[in-house]
């Protein structure tokens, strides 16, 4: 009892989480020169507002878009069209000094296989030749996974150096940062095992 009582504190009160964060995040550098699109898949929402997971993901495609213009593809459940959460993401967008004609939508994916294929169709009829994916670090390695499944060859994930994951101010930002990432392996297990 004494040793999960002491394991249990050094999870909560140290980062040593981040040990099981490093096999999950397979992000790289972006060069200016690579992709003419920007993928971002959502990572949720809270009370109707963007979540942590998705600010971020948000927040890398803008610097990728800093970088070099690029269409950028939001994908998920929320983002069909004249959804309240499409307006959500535009006036973030739009902050940063994007306008929409650089912003596309896909608003029936559920998952992260489904951001992937489903957003296939849009890729192809745009002609697009290379895209970044902009996700956060927890969720790379499963993101890597499905885009290899699918047969997905011109894609890299760019690389996130600020992320929520990496910066846990109090024990309740440490505490979700372990879900993040046992829920990562979770989700992992079960791609391999069903491939969905």
């Amino acid at each position: 009892m004494i040793v999960l009582l002491l394991m249990g504190g050094i999870f909560l009160f140290t980062d040593i989480y981040l040990l099981f964060l490093d096999p999950l995040d397979v992000g790289r550098e972006i060069d200016a020169n690579y992709g003419d699109a920007i993928l971002v898949p959502g990572g949720g929402s809270k009370r109707g507002e963007l979540g942590n997971s998705t600010e971020e993901r948000l927040l890398l495609a803008v610097e990728l878009f800093k970088q070099k213009k690029r269409i950028i593809i939001v994908s998920g459940g929320s983002a069909y069209k004249g959804s309240p959460a499409v307006l959500r993401y535009m006036a973030f967008f739009s902050k940063y000094g994007i306008g929409k004609e650089y912003l596309r939508f896909e608003g029936r994916s559920q998952t992260t296989y489904d951001n992937f294929s489903n957003t296939q169709t849009m890729i192809s009829e745009m002609k697009l030749k290379e895209v970044i994916i902009a996700t956060s670090p927890y969720h790379q390695r499963r993101s890597q996974m499905i885009l290899y499944y699918l047969g997905l060859k011109n894609y890299k994930i760019a690389r996130m150096k600020a992320s929520e994951v990496y910066q846990a101010k109090n024990t309740a930002q440490r505490m979700r940062n372990i879900w993040l990432i046992s829920r990562e392996y979770l989700a992992i297990l079960k791609f391999k095992l069903f491939k969905r």
